[in-house]
């Protein structure tokens, strides 16, 4: 009892695995690329406006405390010389210092004992101290980095005075003080207000940058399950847009490359299935008594197995092409004398089929470097296709041109022509535009003369429009130097 030919096969579940974990399960929010792009930005920003606010308070407040020394430079200075016009002399002078309400009051008390403290000292014109620093007594003549950077006081076109610095650290008053507050206030809301908008910001980004990525995994899960991912997006510009695209578009070639696997193996069983149904039904009829064996039911015999024989030639063929185990005999051969040689091998099966088969070479020979024997197989294809599909009384062109450093071989007929929509699909293996098959034949043809043409670094074209014809063109590169003779 022999299976059918057909039998369903089992479908097997995919094994478990992280792959075929449920697309809703969660994760912990620190643990998602969201999570981390925040934090990025958030670091970035927090640094950034922290160093910024740092240089900022320092600058401020070195260029607040320098403004303060040169206004008590300055108000000493006036001091002194309004002092010198009523006294005459800077003898017995003591600075005065604001009153408790600062500069509103215009109220100047004198500090009349003790060491003054204050960011200047007085000297009179020849460099003694006029009152007591904390270091250093009344009258004594000032020396080292202090004298070096004594000021003039000039009254009347004439040194009166020296102003120098005391270098006594000096402490803030209040309004000074609370200025700085307010500014280092400020910096401190403004870092804050930062952060948060960073943390909004980096929540916005990771979100548009991770819809492609999430549209991605949904795809990839829909194809675990079996299903076809859904329509792709609007394109974006950006790598996540090439990708989410690339994603698709390589669905949509694996979609095809199943397709024609299962349209292939479909093919090679039909096609093998019709000769060892001609042949073990005629073998069986034999053999019971039903038929008697005659000189053609044998011939029929041997044409049906000649012609399986043909079809496993011929993917064994493309088989090896795949493999790159396809081997060719390359010689320096003149294509011209290639195609003239097969289109007269030819020309008695288009009498049989009353259509006019021409050719048109150029002048002289047309050197490229070739499998003859090959070469001579992609021309039978073609014209073997060509006349198969082309009614009586049409007509069948070859034409040979020399183009830019290639030879180029053109088959056109005025047959039925192929639909636009199935054009693309006539180099695939055991494919056929006419769904009736009608027209017999392996569906082979064209897919060895792509890997032929291909394995000798041509191309190959076709075109058609139904009701008008079709045009196939492949071309080869030249030979590099005149003909030789072949190897051995």
């Amino acid at each position: 009892m022999t299976e059918p030919p057909h039998a369903p096969r089992t479908p097997v579940d995919p094994a478990p695995g992280p792959q075929s974990e449920h697309p809703g399960r969660k994760r912990p929010f620190w643990h998602t690329v969201a999570f981390k792009l925040t934090l990025a930005f958030v670091l970035i920003a927090a640094l950034a406006l922290g160093a910024v606010g740092v240089i900022a308070n320092v600058s401020t407040r070195a260029s607040f405390e320098r403004f303060t020394r040169e206004r008590a430079r300055d108000e000493i200075v006036t001091q002194v010389q309004s002092y010198i016009e009523t006294t005459g002399s800077v003898t017995g002078f003591r600075p005065f210092r604001r009153g408790r309400h600062g500069a509103a009051d215009n109220v100047m008390s004198p500090n009349a004992t003790g060491p003054d403290r204050g960011p200047y000292v007085v000297l009179d014109p020849e460099g003694r101290t006029t009152y007591a620093l904390p270091d250093v007594p009344a009258g004594t003549r000032l020396t080292g980095e202090r004298a070096s950077l004594a000021l003039p006081v000039e009254l009347g076109g004439r040194t009166v005075a020296f102003v120098a610095p005391t270098l006594i650290p000096q402490s803030l008053d209040r309004q000074s003080r609370e200025f700085l507050a307010r500014t280092t206030s400020a910096l401190l809301w403004a870092t804050i207000a930062a952060t948060i908008a960073a943390i909004v910001l980096g929540l916005l980004m990771a979100r548009a940058l991770l819809a492609p990525l999430r549209a991605l995994l949904r795809g990839i899960w829909e194809v675990q399950r079996g299903e076809a991912p859904g329509q792709a997006p609007r394109a974006r510009a950006d790598e996540f847009g090439e990708v989410l695209t690339a994603f698709h578009e390589m669905h949509d070639v694996v979609v095809r490359n199943q397709q024609s696997r299962r349209q292939l193996t479909a093919n090679i069983a039909h096609d093998l299935n019709t000769p060892l149904s001609v042949i073990s039904g005629t073998l069986e009829a034999m053999l019971d008594g039903t038929f008697k064996v005659t000189p053609e039911r044998l011939a029929r015999l041997h044409r049906e197995a000649r012609h399986m024989g043909e079809l496993v030639n011929d993917l064994r063929f493309l088989s090896l092409a795949d493999a790159g185990e396809l081997k060719l005999d390359l010689r320096d051969e003149d294509l011209v004398e290639v195609v003239a040689l097969t289109v007269d091998g030819v020309q008695e099966l288009a009498r049989r089929k009353q259509v006019e088969l021409n050719v048109r070479l150029p002048h002289g020979p047309l050197h490229a470097r070739l499998d003859g024997r090959r070469v001579t197989q992609v021309i039978q294809n073609l014209l073997s296709n060509a006349l198969a599909y082309t009614p009586g009384g049409g007509q069948v062109d070859v034409t040979v041109e020399r183009g830019a450093g290639r030879a180029v071989v053109m088959v056109r007929d005025t047959g039925v022509g192929i639909v636009p929509e199935k054009l693309p699909f006539v180099f695939d293996r055991l494919y056929r535009a006419d769904e009736a098959r009608v027209k017999g034949g392996s569906g082979l043809g064209l897919a060895i003369c792509k890997s032929i043409v291909e394995r000798h670094d041509g191309r190959i074209e076709i075109e058609s429009t139904p009701g008008v014809g079709t045009t196939v063109t492949f071309d080869l590169p030249l030979a590099r130097s005149p003909r030789t003779a072949p190897q051995p």
